[in-house]
């Protein structure tokens, strides 16, 4: 797939189709379960599954259950390997680029005043041959400006000045490390891991970036909006074009950081097993502010589907209607992550990223 296809691709949603709940309870920072939620499994009837061929922000319901069905489980928690990086991990290089970061590049499409958002701002993507790992290393805690270690991954191409989508991703729980002698743990998941295992698509334009939260719970949303700032200040990238997603307790930390900061950095979310309950107790309809596309199985016994169907359903009651949406998967376990960022359930959520900006 070219990347100039990308803005025709709308992509295959499944929806759910229930009335709002009345009860904003939920707590994201609770002590108990592996993600630190204080929800009780399988206490929520996550309603009826229902699947859409429309824009996310535009749904048109029917019901038929889904067609494709990804794992109910995988191991969060196997061994992530070593990583094939053609640049020795941890090197004190600049971990941005060949240019100074943070700087404003000027060209045809850009000025010093800004960037203006819009498809054209996305730089084409060559093919230089080589697998997703090699453009994918670690930077240690120390190594950045970052309070953080974090893996690194930049698209083919990159470093010449022009500015690139952002992709923070936020991992679970049992990837919390110290940033250096543990962030090998980071990429048993989600994007680091399909970059690590060359399975990530090259010819998409993000710069992926996946910190590790030290010690234990979920990262809180001024860790993330101190880590997003590092980022938009130390790496060619577009600011209009900064998106946030996580799994498990990332993604509790992903909505927790949204219901504190809303859009002042980001453009869009994608939340998978978390839980938004607090966050939408919290800033109410404000939170629409965000494109959120989430996704939940409707049997995790770790972080309840409540978690999802509850502020997504309560954003859809909201005038106007904001851009909130979410699937979920039947049957489906915890791991409800590893079929959507790997797109076999059907849902191409790295499109719809790049289908919204900041204006």
């Amino acid at each position: 797939m070219t990347l100039q296809n990308w803005w025709f691709v709308l992509p295959s949603l499944t929806l759910l189709a229930m009335p709002a709940c009345g009860d904003d309870g939920g707590n994201t920072t609770g002590s108990t379960g592996t993600d630190g939620t204080t929800d009780t499994p399988g206490t929520t009837e996550p309603g009826t599954s229902t699947t859409t061929g429309d824009e996310p922000s535009n749904p048109t319901v029917d019901t038929a259950v889904p067609t494709t069905e990804g794992p109910t489980t995988a191991d969060p928690t196997s061994e992530p390997g070593t990583t094939t990086s053609t640049t020795d991990p941890g090197t004190a290089t600049d971990p941005g680029t060949s240019t100074d970061p943070g700087t404003t590049t000027t060209d045809d499409t850009t000025t010093t005043g800004g960037v203006e958002p819009g498809p054209e701002n996305i730089p084409e993507i060559p093919d230089d041959g080589m697998p997703s790992s090699a453009h994918f290393k670690k930077i240690p805690l120390g190594m950045s400006d970052a309070e953080q270690g974090y893996w690194e991954y930049t698209p083919p191409g990159y470093g010449g000045g022009e500015k690139y989508p952002l992709m923070v991703f936020l991992h679970g729980i049992g990837e919390n490390g110290n940033g250096d002698s543990e962030l090998d743990k980071v990429p048993a998941g989600g994007p680091p891991k399909l970059q690590k295992n060359d399975q990530w698509d090259t010819s998409l334009p993000f710069v992926v970036l996946s910190p590790q939260h030290p010690g234990g719970g979920c990262p809180g949303s001024g860790e993330i909006h101190s880590f997003i700032e590092f980022a938009m200040t130390h790496y060619d990238v577009n600011p209009a074009r900064v998106y946030l997603t996580g799994l498990s307790c990332g993604a509790i930390g992903s909505w927790g950081y949204l219901g504190d900061f809303l859009d002042e950095q980001i453009a869009a979310m994608v939340p998978i097993a978390g839980d938004g309950k607090g966050a939408f107790m919290k800033a109410q309809c404000e939170l629409g502010r965000v494109p959120i596309w989430a996704f939940h199985g409707d049997n995790d016994g770790t972080v309840n589907v409540s978690g999802t169907t509850e502020p997504i359903t309560k954003l859809q009651m909201c005038d106007p209607k904001p851009d909130a949406e979410m699937v979920i998967y039947p049957g489906v376990g915890h791991d409800s992550w590893s079929m959507t960022y790997d797109l076999s359930a059907g849902h191409d959520i790295y499109t719809w990223m790049l289908e919204r900006w900041k204006q």
